[in-house]
């Protein structure tokens, strides 16, 4: 029997130039994950790692607190599988026309220039309601790739992860919350594509959620757990 280890990212630079970069609470909540695993005495065989900055920095940042305790922590492995979809560019693109068409998403709008106050609530609610739509192909973005191509490099990527896992292993993988979303759906047999993206948005910073390997049997075990972060230090962007 092995357990995987699936780590969401910290928190990224949301409203900066580029998002992809840990923002300094961002780093502090891979110290702290870094600090609660050795701790808890958790060694690791394997890791793995995304090809995003956020996933790679969060990995460093963890890496680096076994190093100043003296503890060994393996070199990542990059699997591509393990990068997020593109939900955020892909509403970027679309919203200037969705803004003319989507009632919806025009009532969020007006909310939010009636009472600036709401402008992230209305701002996160109108991400939900895109992705869900996107993910169920009700929405769809040229130049981006589609929901349906990131499930499948999701699973490709879980493929090669579960095939190079040898039997008692501990295996770290640093990821995304939709990634997560989408390989815990693929245990639990979530039944539409909307539940899988809406699952992606009660995945916190630096969580984990861990998986059992057993022969062929690829069974949850936990999900979501933030034993590392008091409440101020929780975040899910």
């Amino acid at each position: 029997m092995s357990k995987l280890y699936f780590f969401r990212h910290g928190q990224a630079s949301l409203g900066a130039d580029n998002y992809d970069v840990l923002s300094p609470k961002g780093r502090e909540q891979a110290s702290l994950l870094g600090g609660y695993l050795v701790r808890e005495g958790l060694n690791f065989d394997q890791v793995f790692v995304g090809p995003l900055e956020r996933q790679k920095d969060t990995y460093k940042g963890v890496k680096e607190y076994y190093e100043d305790n003296e503890l060994a922590f393996p070199a990542a492995v990059e699997i591509k599988g393990l990068k997020e979809h593109q939900g955020i560019k892909a509403m970027k693109i679309a919203l200037p026309a969705l803004m003319e068409t989507d009632e919806y998403l025009k009532k969020l709008s007006l909310s939010s220039k009636k009472n600036p106050s709401l402008a992230m609530r209305n701002g996160m609610l109108g991400f939900q309601y895109f992705l869900g739509n996107w993910a169920e192909g009700h929405f769809s973005v040229d130049g981006i790739p589609s929901w349906k191509s990131f499930r499948e490099e999701v699973r490709e990527g879980l493929e090669e992860i579960l095939a190079a896992t040898q039997k008692g292993e501990n295996v770290a993988l640093f990821t995304s919350g939709g990634t997560i979303s989408a390989i815990t759906a693929e245990c639990l047999g979530l039944p539409t594509e909307k539940a899988v993206a809406e699952l992606n948005f009660s995945i916190r910073n630096t969580s984990f959620t861990t998986f059992l390997l057993t022969g062929e049997k690829f069974n949850l075990l936990s999900f979501n757990e933030l034993p590392h972060l008091k409440k101020d230090m929780i975040t899910f962007v």
